[in-house]
């Protein structure tokens, strides 16, 4: 009995999976005639927004939250393009908009949760900024992306979270954090005489929580469940009333929701965020490095500081907007410089504010947390005046030469880091090779230089596998904390890696400006192999130091490159 019950088990978990197979290759073939591009041409000056209707008909009730989304995209597109004109569709059915002539361009800014539907098709043109999706839509995804692998090939993901962002580039899209648009909101006049505590989305049983002296006469608020059947439907206009409350009446918002929290830090209001759990906490990663997102324990045990400073985000403001133009013109097929477009996103990752706190939850940026051997100066001592010799394009063609035949010809996109006047650029030309090339670099000793001082923590925001090939020639040397700077570069996740270093046990003798203490040779090749890297070859050359040549890759494409 037992053999015939774990057979029919067997049998029945079988069919379960062929019938859900069979589901899923249905659902996909399904959307073929949607997704499957066209000639048409983008439709300028003209914008789609959300509407949420489908959501409100299936559970009657909306999330005002959307509202928002959907009345900061505009109030962005105003800004950027003054004669823009609207029109709405529903969020959870792009798939069956119809435009009736040229591509809609849709600001994807959202929380894509409720229906496979919410793929745009091939009547829009999607920018996707300011998107976040859920567990559930990335198992869609997953499917998706294997069926239609052309959908997303020159796409750019802007993330509104972090956890969006690591999802995103694990399946191997072009992704970068993007931030929330609804932080772009303008902020309100210096003069407000707002006296009012706002209580939003706080439930009964944690009210008791927050000091009475707050609570006593506060304004609770409930804009994330909000009941559809008996009222006017007109939410975009409640919405908006309701911005315009916070505006003029908030002294302080204590709130569990991100898009009350974000539109009014935009608005220069005193913010406490509250995550009720981890889905929160992954969400709220949009905020990082403005605001600190306390959670429900640190409510209980009396923790939270209730006194928050208004917060100054108006230069990230001023990026995000930036972005989403430079992003909607390069979508419409418009050249753009790609430089700023990096730099901006970049400035965008590791904003961090001016009153933020460094000890808060959330983090601050794009944080890479590293436990290191630090190696410091007091000061960089690479001088801006520095005159690059021959000897230094030398050095260049020495790390090409590392790479194989094959290698050189699979080389598609170079990050060359402290590329100086980019010596690199002029040797990959040289010996016919043109990859894409992006130099970056302390000084603009070159005009395409993006400026960077490693030094000071900064570092360039690229998306993982944006580089098949990372260049780091006559660099380390300089690096104050070189274990923190390897664990970037391979979180990056390129192919190979060309570098140059002279070990402190080999050198014999000290360049002046070289950082103290610098690494030994097992060190170094130990740093490499915790992310995965492995030594492919090298090569010892004499100049006044001898100076070691190294091209690590990928473990798995060992012998293989």
């Amino acid at each position: 009995m037992l053999i015939f019950r774990k057979t029919l088990n067997k049998k029945f978990a079988e069919q379960e999976e062929k019938f859900l197979k069979q589901f899923i290759e249905n659902q996909m073939l399904s959307l073929r005639n949607f997704v499957i591009p066209n000639d048409n041409k983008p439709i300028k000056n003209h914008f789609l927004l959300f509407n949420y209707e489908s959501h409100i008909f299936r559970v009657n009730q909306t999330n005002l939250g959307d509202y928002v989304q959907t009345l900061a995209v505009k109030n962005a597109l105003t800004t950027l393009f003054p004669n823009a004109t609207f029109q709405t569709h529903d969020r959870d059915s792009l798939t069956s908009f119809c435009a009736g002539g040229g591509l809609t361009p849709v600001i994807m800014q959202g929380w894509f949760a409720h229906s496979n539907h919410f793929i745009p098709n091939n009547q829009t043109l999607p920018i996707f900024v300011g998107t976040h999706f859920t567990s559930e839509i990335h198992k869609f995804l997953e499917y998706f992306i294997a069926y239609y692998p052309f959908y997303f090939k020159n796409k750019e993901i802007g993330c509104r979270d972090l956890w969006t962002l690591q999802f995103c580039q694990n399946k191997g899209l072009k992704a970068y954090f993007s931030r929330c648009l609804t932080l772009t909101l303008p902020r309100r006049e210096a003069n407000v005489e707002a006296n009012k505590v706002f209580l939003v989305g706080i439930s009964e049983k944690d009210l008791r929580y927050i000091p009475q002296n707050l609570s006593k006469n506060a304004i609770q608020i409930n804009q994330q469940y909000v009941e559809t059947k008996h009222q006017n439907l007109n939410f975009e206009s409640q919405t908006q009333n309701l911005l315009e409350t916070y505006k003029k009446e908030a002294k302080l918002v204590i709130t569990c929701a991100l898009h009350c929290a974000a539109p009014c830090v935009a608005m220069g209001i005193p913010v406490v965020l509250i995550a009720k759990n981890e889905e929160n906490k992954q969400r709220f990663s949009a905020v990082s490095g403005i605001l600190r997102i306390w959670t429900l324990e640190e409510l209980k045990a009396g923790l939270i500081d209730f006194n928050p400073k208004s917060l100054e985000i108006e230069s990230l403001k001023k990026d995000m907007l930036e972005n989403l133009r430079l992003s909607i013109q390069k979508e419409m097929g418009e050249k753009i410089e790609e430089q700023q477009l990096l730099q901006i996103r970049m400035r965008i990752a590791e904003f961090k504010a001016k009153n933020f706190d460094e000890s808060s939850s959330g983090g601050g940026g794009i944080n890479y947390n590293l436990e290191t051997k630090s190696i410091s100066n007091d000061i960089n001592l690479w001088k801006q005046d520095f005159k690059y010799d021959l000897e230094f394009k030398q050095r260049a063609q020495i790390l090409l030469d590392l790479l194989s035949p094959e290698a050189r010809e699979s080389l598609e996109s170079v990050l060359d880091l402290g590329c100086g006047v980019q010596y690199f650029r002029e040797v990959l030309r040289e010996n016919h090779c043109n990859p894409s090339y992006t130099g970056v670099d302390l000084y603009p000793h070159h005009k395409d230089n993006i400026l960077c001082d490693f030094n000071q923590g900064e570092f360039p925001y690229f998306s993982k596998g944006s580089f098949t090939l990372i260049v780091c020639a006559g660099l380390f040397e300089y690096i104050w904390d070189l274990p923190k700077f390897i664990e970037r570069i391979c979180k990056l996740s390129p192919k190979l890696i060309l570098c140059s270093y002279n070990f402190t046990n080999v050198s014999g003798i000290d360049n002046k400006i070289w950082v103290r203490n610098r690494l030994r040779q097992e060190e170094l090749f130990n740093l490499f192999l915790s992310e995965s890297y492995v030594l492919n070859i090298y090569k010892t050359h004499k100049r006044n130091l001898p100076t070691g040549y190294f091209c690590f890759c990928k473990k798995e494409l060992m012998g293989k490159i």
